[in-house]
């Protein structure tokens, strides 16, 4: 599995979201999901993995790839950095760049 598959489709916490909001985490959301080590997502599965952690430049050279594919049409918000815990910036991001708002003008 390489890291697009991972992020957007089987990371229990961000995949969904990632795809539906076209945001990718920062850094410490990224680390702070890939560290779980997985989680059981009750009738649609789950997915669990060796604990890991990625370095700041390993971040930043998959950021660049995954901002700059034009097969994932991502974006980064950085006026949600200061999110600390993944569900206070997956919470953030819902408010900020949900897909249901942006069609209602």
């Amino acid at each position: 599995m390489n890291f697009d598959d991972f992020l957007l489709r089987y990371s229990p916490r961000l995949a969904m979201l990632v795809s539906c909001t076209k945001q990718f985490p920062p850094f410490h959301i990224l680390n702070e999901e890939l560290l779980s080590g997985g989680a059981d997502q009750g009738m649609s599965g789950g997915c669990y993995w060796k604990p890991l952690e990625i370095t700041e430049q390993e971040y930043k050279d998959i950021r660049e790839e995954m901002l700059t594919s034009p097969s994932h049409d991502l974006e980064y918000d950085p006026g949600l950095e200061d999110r600390k815990t993944i569900n206070k910036w997956c919470g953030a991001v819902l408010s900020h760049h949900n897909p249901r708002g942006r069609n209602a003008t």
